[in-house]
């Protein structure tokens, strides 16, 4: 008896558990990596967000951008956002920028020359309002000359 009451309530909160859950094939990650590495030299690339399950980003869950920070700290580094005339949102740092494009689809991601001597490297942050498994963070590291 007791073992049938026991059963009756792990096949309950298993049911509560898998209903209660969000379908995370939907929601936003970048393509690839989360890691993002560039050589010394300025460049520019494109980064696609796509849903958990690869598929092109759906908008079905929405995301935010909270800034660039110094990886692994709480220690925000933004310095300029803009909205450019096409709609596309600019978020930049001294030697990198990020310019979300296409209704939140694609991620530019440019970066200028190196000449520091040293590898430098930044954290580009999102949020949504639901707390999530993925997301189209990215940390983007330059390495020196």
């Amino acid at each position: 008896m007791k073992a049938s009451k026991l059963l009756w309530a792990v096949v309950m909160a298993l049911t509560f558990v898998l209903i209660s859950c969000d379908r995370v094939t939907d929601e936003p990650t970048i393509e690839g990596e989360m890691k993002k590495l560039f050589d010394s030299q300025a460049q520019r690339k494109s980064f696609r967000v796509l849903t958990a399950s690869g598929k092109p980003y759906n908008h079905k869950v929405d995301w935010h951008i909270v800034g660039i920070m110094v990886p692994s700290s709480d220690t925000y580094l933004t310095k300029k956002v803009d909205t450019l005339s096409n709609g596309d949102l600019k978020i930049s740092y001294d030697w990198v920028s990020f310019t979300v494009r296409e209704n939140k689809s694609v991620i530019d991601v440019e970066v200028q020359k190196n000449e520091t001597g040293k590898v430098r490297s930044v954290y580009f942050s999102t949020r949504n309002s639901d707390r999530q498994i993925t997301l189209p963070d990215m940390r983007v590291t330059q390495r020196a000359e």
